[in-house]
C-alpha cells in the first residue's frame, strides 16, 4: 500500500508525519490540522500493513526453503548383464544402449507415477523423481543405477512420511509389481510393501503396466545377442530379471481361443483385477486377467475360490478365458501359454459335481 491519498495536497518532502508537522505548524490553510490527522493516521495504516505483508511473505520464503532444503532420499540399485559377452566384461554397443534407454525409460515412468501418482508422459516428468548411473564395474557388467527421491506430498501420504525406511520398501514393492506385471510373470504385491501399494489406484496401476511394455521390449535388445539375462536389484532383493522368456512374455498375443477349465484360484487382486489361478495344463500357477467386460458375477467367483483355498478347500470354481500365447509355434498353433484373460467365472454346477461332492468346499486332501 503506498502513501496516495494527499500528496497533491502538500510538497513532496513532506512525506512523513514530521516534516507534515512543520508543514501544517506554517502553513495557512484552515484544512491544515485536518489534513495532518487523516494523513498520520494512513501512515501508519500503510506501515502496519506492509510490516504484516513482509511477515506473511517472510513466511512463505521460509516454507519454500524448507520444502527445497529437504534432504532428498538416494535408493541404490544394480543393474547386471550376465552370460555370453557380458562374462568377459564388456557389450555390444548398440544393443547395449537400446537396453540401458528402455529399462532407464520403463523405471522413470514407473518412479514418476509412485512419487506423483500420476500416469505421465515423455512431455511433462516430474523432477521430483531422477536415476543417475555410474560407470560400469567388473563382475559381468555391473552398473550402479541412484535413484534420487525429493519430498512430494503425494508420497509422503502413500509411504506414510518422508523417510528412508517408508519410501524404500513402497518403491520396491511398486517397481517389482509393475514389471512383474509387465514382463507376464503375474507378480504379486511384496508383504513388506502391500500397505502402501494398496492405496493406490488400481487402473493407474494397470496403465503403467501397459505403458512401460514398449520400453521394456527395447531393454531386452541385449537378451539373446550379447547377454542372456539383465538383472535389477535392490540392496536386498531382486526386483526384475529379463531374460528369453520374459522377451517371448511381451510379445505374446491374446489368440482368439478360450478355455473352459475346472480350477481354483490362489491370488485376485480385487484392486486391479489381476491374480494367479492353477493351470492344469502346466501343473503350475499362471496369471491372469479380466476382460473389460465379464459375466455378471465373475469378480465374486474368483475371490470365494480363493477364500476357499486359502481355508485349506479345493476351491474350484469354472472359469472361462482366452489364451494368451507367446509367437513361438504360432504357426503350428502351439504358442506358449503365458497368461488367461478371464471373461466369466462361477460355482460349478450341482449336476457336474463328481459323487456328489462339491468341488469347492471340500477339504483339499
Amino acid at each position: 500500500m503506498q502513501n496516495v491519498a494527499f500528496v497533491a495536497l502538500m510538497p513532496l518532502h513532506c512525506s512523513h508525519p514530521a516534516n507534515l508537522k512543520n508543514w501544517v505548524r506554517n502553513c495557512q490553510s484552515p484544512y491544515g490540522h485536518a489534513i495532518y490527522t487523516l494523513w498520520f493516521r494512513l501512515f501508519y495504516l500503510s506501515e502496519a500493513i506492509a510490516k504484516t505483508e513482509d511477515c506473511v511473505q517472510c513466511r512463505k520464503k521460509y516454507w519454500r526453503r524448507s520444502v527445497d532444503q529437504a534432504a532428498p532420499i538416494w535408493l541404490t540399485y544394480t543393474l547386471e548383464f550376465k552370460g555370453r559377452d557380458a562374462d568377459k566384461h564388456y557389450l555390444e554397443a548398440h544393443p547395449a544402449g537400446h537396453s540401458i534407454e528402455g529399462f532407464s525409460w520403463a523405471l522413470a515412468l514407473t518412479l514418476n507415477y509412485g512419487v506423483t501418482g500420476r500416469t505421465r508422459y515423455s512431455r511433462d516428468l516430474s523432477r521430483s523423481a531422477r536415476i543417475l548411473i555410474s560407470p560400469p564395474k567388473r563382475g559381468s557388467v555391473l552398473f550402479e543405477l541412484n535413484i534420487l527421491v525429493q519430498e512430494n506430498p503425494f508420497l509422503a501420504i502413500t509411504a506414510g512420511g518422508y523417510a528412508v525406511n517408508t519410501v524404500t520398501p513402497y518403491i520396491n514393492g511398486l517397481i517389482s509389481y509393475v514389471f512383474g506385471q509387465a514382463l507376464g510373470l503375474g507378480t504379486e504385491f511384496a508383504e513388506d510393501a502391500k500397505q502402501y501399494l494398496k492405496k493406490l489406484n488400481g487402473d493407474d496401476l494397470n496403465t503403467i503396466s501397459r505403458r512401460i511394455e514398449p520400453p521394456l521390449t527395447r531393454a531386452h535388445k541385449v537378451i539373446g545377442r550379447t547377454a542372456d539375462e539383465v538383472v535389477f536389484k535392490s540392496r536386498r532383493a531382486t526386483l526384475a530379471t529379463l531374460d528369453e522368456i520374459t522377451k517371448e512374455n511381451l510379445n505374446a498375443q491374446p489368440s482368439g481361443k478360450y478355455d473352459t477349465i475346472d480350477t481354483n484360484v490362489t491370488s485376485f487382486n480385487v484392486l486391479t483385477g489381476n491374480g494367479r489361478l492353477y493351470d492344469p495344463e502346466a501343473e503350475t500357477t499362471i496369471p491372469f486377467s479380466l476382460q473389460k467386460t465379464t459375466r455378471h458375477g465373475t469378480a465374486t467367483a474368483l475371490i470365494l475360490s480363493m477364500d476357499q483355498y486359502s481355508l485349506g478347500r479345493n476351491g474350484t470354481i469354472r472359469i472361462v478365458a482366452e489364451r494368451v500365447e507367446t509367437n513361438s509355434g504360432r504357426a503350428t498353433n502351439s504358442g506358449r501359454l503365458t497368461k488367461y484373460i478371464v471373461s466369466s467365472a462361477e460355482e460349478i454346477p450341482l449336476s457336474d459335481w463328481v459323487g456328489g461332492v462339491d468341488p469347492l468346499r471340500t477339504k483339499r486332501q
